[in-house]
């Protein structure tokens, strides 16, 4: 099995699982900012030019951080890393669809990559700096849905949580410091201790 991942990228939340999974599996770069990710080596594995991905043994690709987590957590019982409870897997799939589409695609990536959702360039800075209002409010949405906890589930530590400590390590790029979020730093203080996290940070350069 292969991880195709880039540094600090959501792919790090799969790096953290595929480590807490216990399963072997080999780490493969893809230098986003030198563009490997639209290279024909890449795109035969992932067309949406994006990482993560994963290989399987049998040949076949997944992508997707939600479906990965899911699909790690589910196939690595034993680790833990998904509720078996009907309503908390469906709290853990809210979760992630919800830091997929507002936190990561609908705040972060405008606040990067906000050339990308205007037609003026010269609008980019406006886009960016509008961008982080929305950020911020997804943040504190995310805050309030954790209620005091350090886990997003009641039923404790899950993929979920390994997806929103990357979210915490993006906090800055919005303007805001994770201390405006002590739900959410008390998260990714716990998640940084686990061993799996720490494996992925220093396997991606990053310890």
């Amino acid at each position: 099995m292969k991880l195709f991942y880039s540094p600090g990228a959501c792919s790090q939340a799969v790096h953290i699982s595929l480590y807490e999974s216990g399963r072997p599996f080999e780490a493969v770069r893809v230098n986003l900012k030198e563009g490997e990710q639209f290279k024909p080596e890449f795109l035969k594995i992932n067309p949406k030019s994006k990482v993560p991905a994963i290989v399987r043994d049998d040949g076949s690709v997944l992508t997707e951080c939600p479906a990965l987590l899911f699909w790690v957590a589910r196939t690595s019982p034993g680790a833990g890393l998904l509720p078996v409870d009907t309503e908390e897997q469906a709290r853990a799939l809210e979760w992630m669809n919800f830091i997929s589409g507002s936190l990561h695609n609908g705040g972060f990536t405008r606040i990067l990559r906000a050339e990308r959702f205007v037609g003026d360039p010269a609008h980019a800075p406006a886009a960016a700096e509008k961008a982080k209002e929305d950020t911020v409010k997804y943040l504190k949405i995310a805050e309030e849905m954790l209620s005091g906890r350090d886990t997003a589930l009641r039923s404790g530590h899950s993929v979920v949580d390994n997806y929103l400590f990357v979210m915490a390590r993006w906090v800055p790029r919005s303007g805001k410091e994770l201390a405006d979020f002590p739900n959410l730093k008390r998260l990714h203080d716990r998640v940084a201790a686990r061993e799996g996290t720490k494996k992925a940070l220093a396997a991606e350069g990053l310890a």
